[in-house]
């Protein structure tokens, strides 16, 4: 006599023991289980588990062998499929990390109080960035890009190259290349200012928006109306509309807040050219050699050591101390000599 039948039974038992115990099916799914495994294999159309099952199964069917032979391959079978469904369903997809848009350079205030977030720390998009009184932020969007969220602000990160100035006052450098092919859009309320590669503040309190230009040009857009700010002017918006516009210097006291919040600057193996230059666009300076043999001789010259506790203007002086260069300061330029 044949002994397949007590094989069968082996091969139930020991898919049984490999299944473990498991949660209650509901009596539904088990159900739509079983009514979908007897049809997919009774027509032969898909290939719903390993090639061996499939054939002994198809042979099982062909030489007329009852149909509770059927179920007792199909029962643990369908039963570990439901259970692996539901385990899929439970668990869902893997959550997909937010985005990073830069990283946090400096902190004024908060650190002092205990607050989470810390110097290196990530910005990711979707956060809500708020200081409060005395306070101060940096953020470092590339190495040479950085945002400067002033006291008592908040500012929403919508995307990279996209934020949204809920309240209070903001500094953007977007670095020394014009006409870039992604500009730094800001929207303050009724608002929203483009970047033409430069340096620019956004001041917003409900009721107007203050936008002042250090350097290149920043594009206002008010409802239908299109306005421009070149460096050296400031511009207030009003909510119904117009503008007013003063003159206004890259070296006024007005920058303080925003020089205050500057990333450090880490002068190690940096050359003298590279601080200078860092300086003098921190202060709103021109920088000026003496002559073209004078600004070779800084690219050449490596730097060592620290300038985290200085002001731009109060490192110049003290880096150079160190050096066989000589500087003066005069008429919003940092004259380089020997």
């Amino acid at each position: 006599m044949n002994e397949r039948p007590e094989h069968d039974e082996e091969i139930t038992a020991r898919l049984m023991r490999l299944a473990g115990p498991r949660a209650e099916i509901p009596a539904d799914v088990e159900s739509r289980v079983y009514e979908r495994v007897f049809a997919e294999w009774t027509g032969a159309s898909e290939n719903l588990i390993e090639s061996r099952v499939y054939e002994s199964v198809q042979r099982s069917w062909k030489s007329s062998i009852d149909r509770a032979r059927f179920f007792r391959w199909a029962a643990p079978i369908a039963v570990a499929a439901s259970v692996f469904v539901m385990a899929i369903y439970v668990a869902g997809p893997a959550p997909v990390p937010a985005a990073t848009i830069g990283k946090v350079a400096r902190i004024v205030g908060a650190e002092d109080r205990g607050d989470s977030l810390q110097v290196g720390d990530d910005v990711i998009v979707g956060a809500v960035l708020t200081t409060g009184d005395g306070d101060g932020l940096s953020l470092l969007l590339t190495q040479n890009e950085s945002l400067r969220i002033g006291e008592n602000s908040r500012l929403q990160v919508d995307s990279r190259n996209h934020f949204t100035l809920l309240e209070g006052r903001l500094y953007a450098d977007t670095g020394q290349f014009a006409y870039r092919n992604k500009s730094l859009q800001i929207d303050a309320g009724f608002a929203t200012v483009r970047d033409i590669g430069t340096q620019f503040a956004v001041t917003f309190d409900g009721t107007a928006v203050d936008v002042a230009v250090r350097e290149g040009r920043v594009d206002v857009q008010r409802a239908d109306e299109q306005l421009v700010a070149v460096a050296g002017e400031r511009m207030i918006i009003g909510e119904r509309g117009g503008a007013v516009t003063q003159e206004i210097a890259p070296t006024a006291t007005y920058w303080s807040w925003a020089t205050g919040l500057a990333p450090k600057f880490e002068i190690e193996n940096k050359s003298v050219m590279e601080f200078l230059n860092w300086a003098a666009r921190e202060s709103g300076m021109e920088l000026v050699f003496e002559d073209d043999e004078l600004r070779m001789a800084a690219m050449r010259t490596d730097l060592h050591g620290s300038i985290a506790s200085f002001t731009p203007l109060e490192a110049i002086a003290s880096v150079l101390a160190t050096t066989s260069f000589r500087h003066r300061i005069e008429s919003g330029r940092i004259y380089i000599e020997r």
